[in-house]
């Protein structure tokens, strides 16, 4: 008896004692309750136990003869595509019922508010598929002003989303400070490229459209977001540590955010606008 074949058994959800009536009866043809308790190695009360529950489930059959019932396992096809549709019947129901109970509790997420002192620093360490999430929840709350400063990483998308573009419409006011860097792609017409210098003039100046204010600095070693001067959200940026194992952090906190917002205004004026940029690369060109 393979005990590998025992634990694959267990992991999907099989007892030690089914894993191992399942095994003699796989290998037999058709035994005796005791002579599969004998080669299971289990008690005959437990081996019988077992068979009765694979009979119910239509993973063997039962055989009566004149002198003594017989057990013989199925077509081999037949049991695999049942426990297969068992699996897949299991795990949509635990779906439907993960999701009906997130739906009935997310209106009681922090519904109770608590008399303790205020979190004012959080770290968000490792992956999170949701990160997101966090910095949108802060966009969504911010009430007159984002102040960012970053590099164009990865893969940009030419839209504003429905989170910025709702920020603006109350009213809100970004302005960003990028990194006039071209190791990222765009996405046009459903094919992702490279970036050239036409193409990022391109895309700040839809930004600009939309609202945005922008300014181009040669170089940016930390991404940091400004949330009405009063919070302060800062992915860590370690070129030798993958993206998904990153750390994040947030400081609530007035006067760290106060003095940040001098770093960023700094930058800002050392930087150069879209029009500068443009027309110091048609020099160049």
């Amino acid at each position: 008896m393979n005990e590998e074949t025992i634990h694959n058994l267990e992991a999907l959800g099989f007892t030690n004692y089914e894993s191992r009536v399942f095994c003699v009866l796989f290998e037999g043809h058709s035994m005796t309750g005791s002579e599969i308790a004998k080669d299971a190695k289990i008690p005959r009360s437990s081996a019988y136990d077992v068979l009765k529950s694979f009979v119910q489930k239509g993973i063997c059959n039962e055989i009566q003869t004149s002198s003594v019932v017989l057990f013989e396992l199925i077509d081999p096809t037949v049991v695999e595509d049942k426990l297969e549709k068992e699996i897949h019947d299991t795990a949509k129901t635990r779906l439907t019922k993960l999701k009906d109970s997130f739906e009935k509790l997310q209106p009681l997420f922090r519904s109770k508010e608590r008399n303790t002192e205020q979190v004012d620093v959080e770290l968000i360490k490792g992956f999170n598929k949701h990160r997101h999430l966090k910095f949108l929840k802060l966009l969504k709350e911010a009430k007159k002003e984002l102040l960012l400063m970053k590099r164009f990483e990865g893969r940009i998308f030419k839209e504003q989303d429905d989170a910025t573009l709702s920020f603006y419409k109350r009213g809100g006011i970004v302005r960003s400070l990028y990194e006039a860097s071209f190791d990222f792609k765009i996405k046009i017409e459903d094919t992702w490229k490279n970036v050239n210098t036409l193409e990022l003039i391109d895309i700040c100046e839809d930004f600009i459209k939309q609202g945005e204010q922008i300014k181009l600095a040669k170089k940016i070693d930390q991404t940091i977001y400004i949330f009405d001067r009063q919070i302060v959200y800062i992915p860590i940026i370690n070129p030798n540590v993958p993206i998904y194992n990153r750390s994040d952090v947030i400081i609530k906190n007035e006067n760290y955010a106060n003095a940040m917002v001098e770093y960023f205004n700094s930058c800002w004026d050392k930087a150069e606008t879209v029009e500068q940029f443009k027309n110091n690369q048609s020099i160049k060109g």
